[in-house]
């Protein structure tokens, strides 16, 4: 059987292409995402002539960090099987409730878990790395201690549906690092050296489980092993663009590859023309009468004897030529600005643009994203949850039910994109309503209803603020005890004024 690191050198030929895209697009946008080979941190990286392809995948990366994983908020909802809950509740009919508030403190305890640690950092990483290189390897272990693997140091293999089935991963770790039983299957001359050492971690598929091991100079390292669950696994192949019958996926910035290259050659060129036009050169006409050493010690409103048709500056007339290259810069900015979610480039300039005319263009750019989500909601939303389950199971803080008991549910990502279009419609219905109706439409209609719809819409949790049954009764009870002392009052009150007045006048 072959070991680790061969199956990584026979993979890793098979991803050459794959890598080169990569770094062709890092190279334009980030180049520390996709470094070549043996760079770290003393490395002298090349330098973009442009920023918008940098700014566009930052702000990609957080306009999907905060769709996919929203701050204080959860983006999974925990459901219990309706078989199951129709069992429990059968004796109690308010076991649902209970039931309800148990699911959601659970979702508190998994989202305070993906705060607390290091993974919101590593995910914002993994989305970056997404956008640009289209790949990367997530390792979310029970221990807080995420990190992912960019593409030049993992290969994958997946069957014809896209599922993984064989990873192996290559990291260099300082000697001194390692634990004193994997120090043992180093080499005398390795141990007393400075290098970095190899690590290579394999992982494969065995049916529905994950095993995997790790591999020091094609030794196994000892207490390495491990095995869970398929959709468990800490280790998470991820992929912007998912394509049939290809182990890797492809990126946002490929898609935009012919805009961002163009946008840097012509604005390399640009650069170079406002270098060379900023540049200035005084001529001197040959055997002029025009004392040159005069006119450079001179100082100013001085007077010099001399020909101004002597002297001269060296100009380029390119000026419109490059105006054509401006023209095409700003018209590749606009496309780009697009692709990247960057509405402030989007918007059309005018004198007046409307909020409603923003608002309605970022919903369109938004709308873009909905092929991407739903690739990140099968491959990164629902293993993060499950990472999170098992970090909880490891502390404890989760119960242990047969598999199906309780799933997941995805709330945030496309599945906020479909709320957000029923929040659109909602809000135009009843605008359209007033607008033709008056006032008096809205009272067709129940106010908590509306209520509990733009809740779910708003994905917010309004449960604890809504008024009891208990004190509805009472609102309503003390509202009739004042309209009855009102009735009671208002014709005392009416004759004790008449009589006032009936004696003034009588006075």
């Amino acid at each position: 059987m072959a070991t680790a690191k061969e199956r990584f050198t026979t993979l890793n030929g098979k991803r050459d292409q794959v890598l080169q895209r990569g770094r062709d697009c890092s190279d334009i946008t980030i180049p520390a995402l996709m470094p070549p080979d043996g760079a770290d941190e003393n490395t002298i990286l090349s330098t973009p002539y442009q920023s918008l392809g940098s700014r566009g995948v930052n702000n990609l990366a957080s306009k999907l960090r905060l769709a996919l994983f929203p701050p204080g908020q959860p983006f999974f909802r925990f459901q219990i099987a309706t078989e199951t809950l129709s069992v429990i509740s059968e004796d109690d009919p308010d076991v649902a409730e209970q039931v309800e508030s148990v699911m959601q403190e659970l979702e508190n305890d998994a989202l305070d878990e993906l705060e607390q640690g290091n993974d919101a950092v590593i995910l914002h990483a993994a989305i970056k790395q997404l956008i640009v290189v289209g790949n990367v390897l997530l390792h979310m272990p029970k221990e807080d201690n995420s990190r992912v693997f960019r593409l030049q140091n993992y290969v994958v293999v997946r069957d014809a549906s896209g599922n993984w089935y064989e990873i192996v991963a290559q990291e260099k770790v300082s000697k001194y690092t390692l634990p004193d039983d994997a120090k043992g299957l180093l080499v005398t001359n390795e141990k007393d050296s400075d290098e970095d050492v190899t690590i290579y971690t394999h992982i494969r598929k065995k049916g529905n489980k994950a095993e995997w091991y790790q591999e020091i100079d094609e030794k196994k390292v000892p207490k390495s092993n491990g095995r869970s669950d398929y959709d468990d696994c800490p280790y998470i192949p991820l992929r912007w663009a998912a394509l049939e019958n290809e182990n890797y996926g492809r990126g946002h910035c490929e898609e935009y590859l012919g805009d961002l290259r163009s946008l840097e050659d012509l604005s390399k060129d640009l650069v170079s023309f406002s270098a060379a036009a900023a540049k200035v050169i005084f001529l001197d006409r040959p055997n002029s009468t025009t004392d040159i050493e005069a006119v450079q010690e001179a100082e100013s409103g001085d007077f010099v004897e001399g020909n101004i048709d002597d002297i001269g500056v060296l100009q380029i007339d390119k000026f419109h030529d490059f105006q054509v290259v401006k023209s095409q810069i700003d018209e590749l900015s606009l496309r780009l600005s697009h692709a990247f979610l960057l509405t402030t480039g989007t918007v059309r300039n005018a004198e007046r643009v409307t909020a409603e005319e923003i608002r309605m263009q970022a919903q369109e750019l938004e709308d873009v994203l909905g092929g991407v989500y739903t690739v990140l909601a099968a491959e990164l939303q629902q293993k993060v949850v499950r990472r999170l389950i098992d970090r909880l199971k490891g502390k404890g803080q989760f119960p242990v039910l047969p598999q199906g008991t309780i799933n997941p549910v995805i709330i945030t990502g496309f599945a906020a994109l479909g709320r957000g279009h029923e929040l659109n419609k909602l809000r135009q219905y009843f605008a359209d309503g007033v607008a033709m109706y008056g006032d008096e439409f809205i009272k067709e209609f129940d106010p908590g209803a509306i209520a509990d719809r733009l809740a779910t819409h708003h994905n917010v949790d309004v449960t604890a603020l809504k008024k009891t049954p208990e004190q509805k009764q009472q609102e309503a009870a003390m509202q009739q005890q004042a309209n009855m002392i009102d009735n009671v009052a208002a014709p005392v009150a009416g004759a004790v004024a008449k009589g006032a007045v009936d004696a003034t006048v009588n006075s």
